[in-house]
């Protein structure tokens, strides 16, 4: 399995600028995983804000695809130099041609939160974590291949998905790195984890796998990207994304994921939006909704 380290590691160019060659991608495909160059956006802008700020939220665009054979360059720019909010916006470039942009905004973390009595959240679905005598997930076989460094638990199989079903979807993952990482380390890996097999939760209702893909879903594939950063979380213990695909029409379909904590805390909210291509020709059973 890939060393997380070396995923989510960053060269300096300089002040301003990074780059990574170590781009990851799955084996049908050229391009880069979206998941990852939103993390190493975010890695990016972090590396340029002190050590006792913390990601409150990003939002990113994808223009172009990243070709994970080729490196990848962040160039990072302060947006609003702030004393307790700071913003930065990163874009990443393959041979100077824009391939996404990134807007992030830091806060500084308070020694004692005054307001820590007036909270709430939407309550984390009572399902049992990977592991437990009565748990319906198991280990995805197939998962990522190519020894990606996260693991996965699903309750459907990639040859489940043939069956039409809602588009939604509930998996836990972990970080198999069981080191001590930096808070900003562990948002990173978070938002990392945000990309895993969301684009699938849109076409579910139509029973389209996705590994390997059929011929008439001509295209799938991220173009929004947006997360909020409510919580710490510890990426070693399994965290449950909660995703439901809101909408699909004209080719792109609204995804809303939470992803709470293994104590069940709801650590950040993430929307995406995906671009959806399928053969028109082609006869699909009716949507399962």
């Amino acid at each position: 399995m890939l060393d997380i380290d070396e995923f989510l590691g960053l060269e300096r160019v300089d002040e301003w600028t990074f780059s990574s060659s170590q781009l990851w991608g799955a084996p049908a495909t050229v391009n880069a995983f979206g998941g990852q160059l939103v993390a190493l956006s975010l890695g990016a802008a972090f590396k340029t804000v002190p050590d006792n700020y913390i990601a409150r939220s990003l939002h990113t665009q994808f223009m172009d695809c990243v070709d994970k054979t080729r490196t990848a360059t962040f160039k990072v720019q302060d947006n609003a130099p702030g004393s307790r909010i700071v913003s930065r916006t990163v874009q990443c470039f393959q041979d100077e041609r824009l391939a996404m942009q990134t807007v992030c905004s830091f806060i500084a973390q308070k020694a004692q939160d005054f307001q820590a009595q007036f909270k709430h959240q939407t309550p984390m679905p009572e399902i049992e974590q990977p592991g437990a005598g009565n748990s319906a997930f198991m280990l995805d076989p197939q998962g990522y291949p190519n020894e990606f460094p996260v693991k996965i638990w699903v309750t459907e199989l990639d040859s489940d998905l043939v069956t039409p079903a809602p588009a939604k979807q509930r998996i836990w993952l972990e970080s198999p790195d069981k080191r001590t990482h930096s808070e900003q380390f562990q948002q990173c890996i978070l938002a990392l984890f945000t990309d895993v097999h969301f684009t699938r939760v849109i076409v579910r209702p139509f029973g389209i796998r996705m590994a390997p893909p059929p011929r008439h879903l001509r295209k799938i594939v991220s173009i929004d990207h947006h997360i909020w950063f409510h919580q710490s979380v510890d990426p070693r213990r399994p965290i449950l994304v909660d995703t439901e695909c809101k909408q699909l029409g004209a080719g792109r379909g609204v995804v809303q994921s939470e992803m709470y904590a293994h104590d069940r805390r709801l650590v950040a909210t993430v929307v995406q939006e995906g671009r959806v291509e399928i053969d028109p020709h082609v006869r699909l059973p009716s949507p399962k909704l």
